[in-house]
């Protein structure tokens, strides 16, 4: 079982290296996480994290410290892991969700949904509402409904990744 486990963080490892290896101010053509036009930012409760953003589906919604400002730092490989999320019109605010801080800008994608000028992503481990596997992540965060980053260590539930960024 430890030898699993090493062989998954060692490969996601690898695969996360190549983040934040692009800076690139043009729409990539990368993976997005297939929001619906107008999709919604809610607020849900974690256990481990508290109050964070998350999509329609309950899955939660990250930052990347290493983007500068409309400029993506995810992308390539980096992109298939962290997809961004978007919406085909104006995002819609949920509740707890501010709504004056909900914008799209050309990120990794074309309309990819921003917040309080974080372009927001979602994390390929996260299978489940209230998965917030992304944390522990060098430079990855859940956001807060203030647009700040949640940097809490992660004390259990429904968490277990989070090693291996290799950045």
């Amino acid at each position: 079982m430890k030898g699993l486990l090493g062989l998954t963080v060692a490969a996601l490892g690898l695969t996360l290296t190549a983040c934040g290896s692009g800076h690139n101010t043009t729409t990539q053509a990368g993976k997005d996480t297939g929001s619906q036009p107008g999709a919604a930012v809610s607020v849900a409760q974690n256990p481990a994290q508290g109050a964070i953003l998350v999509d329609p589906k309950g899955r939660t919604l990250y930052l990347f410290e290493k983007d500068n400002g409309t400029t993506s730092a995810c992308t390539g490989a980096c992109a298939q892991v962290w997809p961004a999320f978007t919406a085909g019109a104006s995002p819609a605010a949920g509740s707890g969700v501010d709504a004056s801080k909900l914008a799209t800008a050309n990120g990794q994608v074309a309309q990819q949904v921003t917040y309080s000028g974080h372009f927001l992503y979602s994390y390929s481990g996260d299978a489940a509402p209230g998965d917030v596997k992304g944390v522990g992540i060098p430079n990855w965060y859940p956001v807060s409904p203030s647009g700040a980053k949640v940097d809490k260590a992660d004390e259990g539930g429904s968490s277990g990744g989070g090693s291996g960024g290799g950045y």
